[in-house]
């Protein structure tokens, strides 16, 4: 057991402040409370004994050291006068006896918190009471404050928030001592923060009834008392109930009736319960019986909705509620109504006095509007709810935040908050299986909700709980306090989490494996991938993502195999499978495509392949079975949701509900290429020639050497890839092996590698060559292309064809100083690929000088160096004139004149969250006067998906806007490329110049072409 652990909630709460306790060599100015017993005043709220009842357990699983939760009064106190107690854990509300007890006797001062919200006091006290030496003391300005202070000892000794939902075990440790040390934290940065459970089908219900040996089995307090722990734990305080509709044990979950329970134990505990967006006035649309009720329609059954919505206020008694306010459908959809803005003006009406006629005045009780879909368009159209009514902005269902207020909202007496999702159900795809949310992106968005004053209310939609447990943990710390996050501290606090769920040892390594994971899934979430999302034909894109893929999992896997049993659980949960099970899904999808195309070739390796997808698709449902039978099936059915679908089905935005692999090709293994043909396959990187091969007529298209369809690989230039790439291939009866060899080089400074060899079924059915060039020996001005033969045996025909190499040999500036050219971007293959922090020169605009555009690293699907947006954030959104005056600039190098120059910039996907600043954007060259264009259109209706931009539905899958800026003729030599953004909310990932019409199809773009150092 490791030995000392110094304690006195010295650290921020949560993975971004804390550090894993350190062994240390005990000193007198040390409290040892390894067995100190925990003394809670017998007044004080419900949710503090409770939490004091969690500490005592979590204290003797990390010490082995049993203990007591004393229950004390005023006068019960004195009884230790006679005792000598060397310490004691003192823990409660500043209202609470004890805490009032110590305050008037001077031993503990509660200034600091008195009055404020949620926040709590750490201090070692001296003789709190006779017969006591020394005490730690945490004092909680209210119920959660305290709370939260309790908890913070637990997972500061060694107990994580996550020791139920994802199984890690209590650190065990010898000793735990507190600090001689005062320490404050809280008021929180955001006021209500929590989780939305939702779309429970087919996981989390399931999951549950299992457990009870059960079809369906309610989600009562039992399944709570679990997520409200959890819920405290991470220092949240909110929550929407699972909710989702069931035709089969109808009528779904009701949080209210489900468990009666269920209200007075989230009010015990300190949750503040609420309703989802469509759900008025504490009551689940589950409740309602159109068969008993008639129309969910306000204009024909006002009377029956206003009793339904009024027997929710009475049901929800004193216990701390947020009521939601408004109406829409049911089933998540708009109201039937003529007139929505008319009608809910009645509706707000109505429930006010409901509300004024339970708790004394409109404005008793916490209330919320939920800004969701068609409802956001009422609110741009006029409608106002009461001011103290809270203003609930949602994203798009994707992660981007829809709307924040502006001017005078965020002044608002209700204050503004943010609805974000973490999965969903709907257009365009579902996503609900694993975890694909993008931390950098979350943070983005977070942060920019943060700042523009939404702080009333985060409610995250975590569908059901798990595999969410790292980025909603992730909203919770950030929510908790948004000062002590950024981009550049992502890898810190990813180690620290890490830190805290397995200890110090592999830390670094678990955080960097959830960095590569988060980007990853970044790129495209799980359910929207397909086989043909990575060009399989350029940039090596599909081989180099699933590669990637590949990587991470092979460090998950060997971390996995050296954990400690004890903790194999966890990591299963929280590393091992979103990284396996996503890696082995983008090994099926890529693998399809890769097979499609193999066989479109007539390569022999297309069957390998599909056995290669059946074998991973086999593997995918073992780690299914392995997650099942994990800790006996405590989560048996949890990750059993399918999500393997075809390319196009019928109701595509649906979650498949049964695995498939569709598509699969296979080729005639016995069989023969055409003889003019030869079995010996060739495909130069970019090439279609072997595909074009697949089909072929003597008469019209030559052979040996082939000529219309050559294996022709890109132009190499020194700025270029350093290595180009030939595959050969067998491509005929698979039981003849293929000898192969390759004529010698004309000229010594190009070379190809291997330059002979031998395919076989039992050996290797493909090969890669590496074709390099010596640039030091290479001509000056040399252009021309290099032919390089290759025969090969056995063949009816001779077989010869040629590899065709052009290769180029231009300078930048051949007759100036290098000097001058540092930090150039040349043209390569008629193209400059940039990625946005790589700009070398920017310029401010004088009067607002502090105006710039910094880099943000991590914040990129398409680049790998971050992206890049102006900053000050609040001075950028006041300054209009000095934020478009602000720019940076890349040096770029043609080498001869172009006529027609493109350029498509990647910008970080975002929605226009401020309709008087829509984003825009200017990119330029040289001194051409800025051209600002809108990065999205004007937003247009549709009836699933509210107000949306027209790129939306095509494109919010992909995490980035594309826009397309013809930039005309650029004479030959050096320019600037020069960018610009008229808002802080722009986020530049990357800039692709199409120069000569030669930048190839794909999805992530090309990479990042060479810059001169």
């Amino acid at each position: 057991m490791p030995g000392h652990v110094p304690m006195s909630c010295p650290f921020l709460p949560g993975p971004e402040g804390s550090a894993h306790p350190k062994s240390v060599a005990p000193t007198s100015a040390y409290l040892s409370i390894t067995d100190a017993n925990i003394l809670v005043s017998v007044d004080d709220f419900v949710g503090v004994h409770i939490a004091a009842n969690s500490l005592e357990s979590d204290l003797q699983q990390i010490t082995g050291v049993k203990r007591t939760v004393h229950n004390e009064t005023s006068s019960s106190i004195v009884r230790y006068a006679n005792s000598t107690l060397s310490s004691a854990i003192i823990v409660g509300s500043i209202n609470s006896t004890l805490i009032q007890h110590l305050t008037k006797a001077g031993t503990f001062n509660t200034t600091e918190i008195t009055g404020k919200f949620e926040s709590f006091k750490t201090a070692v006290v001296e003789r709190p009471f006779p017969g006591v030496s020394r005490a730690l003391v945490i004092a909680g300005s209210d119920k959660r404050g305290t709370i939260y202070g309790i908890h913070t000892l637990a997972e500061q000794s060694g107990q994580s928030p996550l020791h139920w939902f994802a199984d890690v075990p209590a650190k065990k440790h010898a000793q735990i001592l507190a600090q001689p040390k005062t320490t404050i934290h809280g008021e929180p940065s955001v006021r209500y923060r929590g989780l939305f459970i939702n779309d429970e089908e087919p996981a989390l219900n399931t999951w549950w009834a299992r457990q009870h040996n059960a079809t369906r089995y309610p989600l009562d307090t039992e399944f709570y008392a679990h997520v409200f722990d959890l819920l405290l734990r991470l220092k949240a305080n909110y929550m929407w109930p699972a909710m989702w509709k069931s035709f089969i044990a109808p009528p779904g979950n009701v949080f209210f009736t489900d468990d009666p329970g269920n209200q007075q134990l989230a009010d015990d505990y300190g949750i503040v319960i609420s309703t989802a967006h469509h759900e008025p006035m504490q009551r689940a649309t589950n409740e309602w019986d159109e068969a008993e009720l008639g129309p969910w329609d306000w204009s024909k059954n006002k009377a029956r909705m206003t009793k339904f919505m009024e027997e929710g206020i009475e049901r929800a008694g004193n216990n701390e509620s947020y009521f939601t306010v408004g109406l829409r459908g049911l089933g998540d959809e708009a109201a039937v109504t003529a007139n929505a803005i008319e009608m809910l003006k009645d509706v707000f009406q109505v429930q006010r006095d409901i509300i004024k006629k339970y708790h004394g005045s409109e404005s008793a009780v916490n209330q919320v509007w939920a800004l969701y879909k068609e409802v956001a368009s009422y609110y741009d159209a006029g409608l106002d709810p009461p001011e103290d009514v809270t203003i609930l902005f949602p994203d798009d269902n994707a992660g981007n935040v829809y709307r924040l207020p502006t001017g005078d909202e965020s002044e608002r007496k209700g204050g503004n908050g943010v609805y974000f999702h973490l999965e969903y159900v709907g257009l365009p795809r579902s996503y609900k299986w694993g975890n694909s949310n993008n931390l950098p992106k979350m943070l983005k968005e977070l942060m920019h909700s943060y700042l523009r004053g939404a702080t009333r209310i985060w409610i995250v939609n975590v569908g059901d709980i798990k595999p969410m447990e790292l980025p909603f943990s992730f909203a919770m710390d950030l929510a908790w306090d948004v000062t002590k996050f950024s981009f550049e501290g992502l890898p810190g606090y990813l180690t620290k989490f890490a830190a805290r769920e397995f200890g110090p040892e592999d830390a670094e390594e678990i955080g960097s494996i959830w960095l590569e994971h988060s980007h990853l899934v970044g790129l495209r979430r799980h359910e929207l991938v397909t086989p043909a999302t990575y060009s399989h034909l350029n940039y090596h894109e599909a081989e180099r993502v699933l590669n990637r893929w590949h990587k991470v999992a092979a460090r998950a896997k060997t971390l996995y195999a050296q954990i400690d049993a004890a903790s194999k659980p966890a990591f299963f949960q929280l590393v091992y499978h979103p990284v396996v099970s996503s890696a082995l899904y983008h090994a099926v999808n890529i693998g399809v495509g890769t097979n499609y195309r193999f066989a479109l070739e007539r390569r022999n390796s297309a069957n390998k392949v599909a056995h290669e997808v059946l074998a991973d698709f086999e593997s995918a449902y073992d780690i299914v079975e392995e997650w099942d039978a994990m800790l006996d099936g405590k989560w048996a059915l949890m990750m059993s949701q399918a999500v393997y679908d075809a390319v196009e089905e019928p109701k595509m935005w649906a979650a498949p509900s049964r695995d498939i692999v569709a598509n699969l090709s296979f080729v005639q293994l016995r069989q023969n290429m055409q003889f003019s043909l030869g079995n010996l396959g060739l495909r130069a990187e970019g090439s279609l020639s072997p595909t074009e091969q697949g089909r072929w007529a003597e008469s019209v298209d030559a052979s040996m050497p082939t000529t219309n369809f050559a294996p022709l690989l890109p132009p190499m230039d020194r700025y270029g890839p350093p290595v180009r790439h030939v595959d050969i291939f067998m491509r005929g009866n698979h039981r003849v092996p293929i000898q192969w060899a390759l004529d010698d080089i004309a000229v010594d400074w190009l070379s190809i590698t291997p330059k002979s060899g031998t395919l076989s079924k039992d050996t290797q059915t493909d090969q890669r060559l590496n074709v390099t060039v010596d640039w030091s020996t290479v001509p000056p001005g040399f252009n021309d292309t290099i032919l390089v033969g290759i025969r090969s045996t056995p063949a009816p025909f001779p077989y010869f064809d040629q590899i065709r190499v052009p290769v180029v040999n231009t300078l930048v500036d051949p007759m100036g100083a290098s000097n001058a050219r540092r930090g150039v971007f040349p043209e390569t293959n008629g193209m400059v690929s940039i990625e946005a922090p790589h700009f070398d020169a920017s310029q401010t605009n004088s009067s607002t000088k502090e105006l710039h555009f910094e880099a943000f690293p991590f914040l990129g699907s398409r680049s790998e160096s971050g992206s890049i947006a102006l900053r000050p954030f609040d001075v950028a959104r006041s300054s209009l004139t000095g934020a478009k005056a602000a720019s940076v600039s890349y040096s770029i190098w043609l080498f001869s004149p172009a006529n027609n120059v493109e350029a498509t910039v990647y910008i970080n996907a975002g929605l226009d969250t401020d309709p008087k600043l829509k984003m825009e954007f200017s990119l330029t060259v040289d001194d051409a006067p800025a051209n600002f264009t809108r990065v999205l259109s004007d937003y247009i209706k549709n009836p699933y998906a509210g107000d949306i931009p027209p790129e939306w539905l095509d494109h919010v899958a992909d995490n980035i806007w594309t826009k397309r800026v013809k930039l005309g003729a650029i004479p030959e030599g050096a320019h600037r490329l020069v960018w610009r953004a008229n808002s802080p909310e722009v986020y530049l990932e990357k800039i692709v110049l199409n120069i000569r019409g030669t930048v190839k199809p794909s999805y992530l773009g090309p990479p990042e072409t060479s810059r001169i150092a």
